[in-house]
């Protein structure tokens, strides 16, 4: 099966079906909301409006949690602190906070609804219908499993850190620096590999009907080592479909429309959000037309 047509057919299934998109806007816009009000709340003011809804911190602008920072030190070298400066430099500095506190709680939650209603949407897509019963069974069954491949990839991830880290400081001690942008590269390399294995995994796992992780993830990377071209570039295309997506609100269509005009800037925050969330389960719907045709399912 062509890249192209398992793309075709994944977009064609996520706009098809819209029963996920709406139960996954629903889930993460409580959520958000959950997570954004207490931090409005205890700041006396709509922090959350810089989140665009927080979105769960999935696309976090991390320039916009060290800009009041970044405002407060320009201040400083300006000399131009007063009182009044000062207190604003100690509100920005309670902003801050309070912002990175929601985005350590937004990431692994995020990851969790992932993991309870991964299985349901799988399911949905392998079915190429929505049903309440079977999504909620789908959900409740892969569960456990899914929460398990989480945590592996977790662990995977920190050691690939930890283990990246370790070799920029060996670099950079034996004055090796011409190579901290391959070193850079290849952990880059490294972390996609091991996201696209482990998606690969839950819907091997979905297809097969099987809860044995291990399995699961067996079959997926030997999957993706029989057709590495097609499975990496499918995940790249996907990828890059969100990240134009993000360019595009953040750099063009945001400005357009500021905060200020209330019901309209709240009205285009969401309408990003849904589109975030479909390019998301379009690859997952890409990839499982993709895995279904490799087996010849």
């Amino acid at each position: 099966m062509s890249l192209w047509r398992a793309l075709r057919e994944g977009i064609a299934a996520a706009t098809r079906i819209r029963a996920p998109l709406v139960l996954f806007y629903v889930v993460y816009l409580v959520a958000a909301l959950v997570l954004t009000l207490p931090v409005a709340a205890a700041l006396s003011s709509w922090v959350g409006h810089r989140l665009a809804a927080n979105d769960m911190a999935r696309d976090f602008d991390g320039l916009l949690l060290i800009e009041p920072v970044l405002n407060s030190n320009a201040m400083l070298q300006a000399g131009q602190i007063t009182p009044g400066a000062q207190a604003e430099g100690r509100a920005a500095t309670s902003t801050l906070l309070a912002m990175g506190a929601t985005v350590l709680v937004a990431g692994p939650l995020g990851a969790l609804l992932n993991v309870v209603l991964g299985g349901g949407v799988l399911l949905t897509y392998v079915e190429s219908r929505f049903a309440w019963q079977r999504f909620l069974w789908g959900a409740w069954h892969w569960m456990f499993s899914f929460l398990v491949l989480a945590v592996l990839l977790g662990v995977c991830e920190a050691f690939v850190v930890t283990l990246g880290a370790g070799i920029l400081v060996a670099l950079e001690a034996a004055h090796a620096s011409a190579l901290t942008i391959p070193t850079l590269a290849l952990m880059v390399l490294v972390f996609m590999a091991l996201a696209m294995a482990f998606e690969y995994a839950r819907i091997t796992a979905v297809v097969e009907g099987t809860r044995n992780i291990f399995r699961a993830l067996g079959h997926a990377v030997a999957f993706t080592v029989r057709q590495p071209g097609r499975a990496l570039g499918l995940y790249l295309l996907t990828t890059a479909l969100g990240l134009v997506l993000i360019s595009l609100y953040s750099s063009l269509i945001a400005p357009l429309v500021p905060f200020s005009w209330g019901i309209a800037a709240i009205a285009l925050q969401q309408l990003y959000i849904v589109a975030r969330l479909w390019t998301w389960l379009a690859r997952w719907a890409s990839q499982m037309a993709l895995y279904r045709q490799g087996i010849g399912a």
